[in-house]
């Protein structure tokens, strides 16, 4: 199964923290800062599709 590895700053913390960068950074930080989101979303949505196919695949080679 493929392992996934967690960023230094979860969702969540990043989530909560987007209103304090988005501040900090101006009025185009918080296009950024939803393009990072968007794009981890992305990633995670594909590492649990490759989790998956990898079950599947385990399963093929296990019935043989």
């Amino acid at each position: 199964m493929a392992e996934i590895f967690q960023f230094p700053n979860p969702l969540s913390n990043s989530a909560t923290n987007a209103h304090d960068l988005q501040t900090a950074a101006g009025p185009s930080g918080g296009s950024d800062m939803d393009n990072m989101l968007q794009a981890r979303a992305r990633i995670q949505k594909v590492l649990h599709e490759l989790d998956r196919l990898t079950g599947e695949l385990c399963q093929l080679v296990i019935e043989g």
